[in-house]
């Protein structure tokens, strides 16, 4: 693992704390809304970019964990870069699915 890798990896978890507490406070008065009036919401530009800010700090800085994970426990090269290659692909596209997800609403 690389210097750049682990500070990248740090500076995800601190800028993490803000987004979540936005988010959860964001989530929270969702709760009250009507479905009409959530899913209004939530297609809105403002739901939109905080839904995304959200969803990829989160994937990234799971991805970055997966990947360190993966590295420690798995012992034969070939195969730790085939598994990191998995991980690196599912959150992509995750991300790329929540995106298309919440444009289409």
């Amino acid at each position: 693992m690389s210097v750049q890798h682990w500070k990248f990896q740090r500076i995800s978890a601190i800028a993490l704390v803000p987004i979540i507490l936005f988010s959860l406070y964001y989530i929270v008065n969702l709760g009250t809304l009507p479905y009409d009036q959530l899913i209004n919401d939530l297609g809105s530009i403002n739901g939109f970019i905080i839904t995304t800010l959200f969803m990829g700090f989160i994937l990234f800085h799971s991805s970055m964990g997966m990947e360190v994970i993966i590295e420690d426990y798995v012992h034969s090269e070939n195969l730790q870069k085939n598994i990191v290659s998995i991980s690196k692909l599912f959150h992509i596209v995750s991300f790329f699915l929540t995106i298309t997800i919440l444009a289409s609403i």
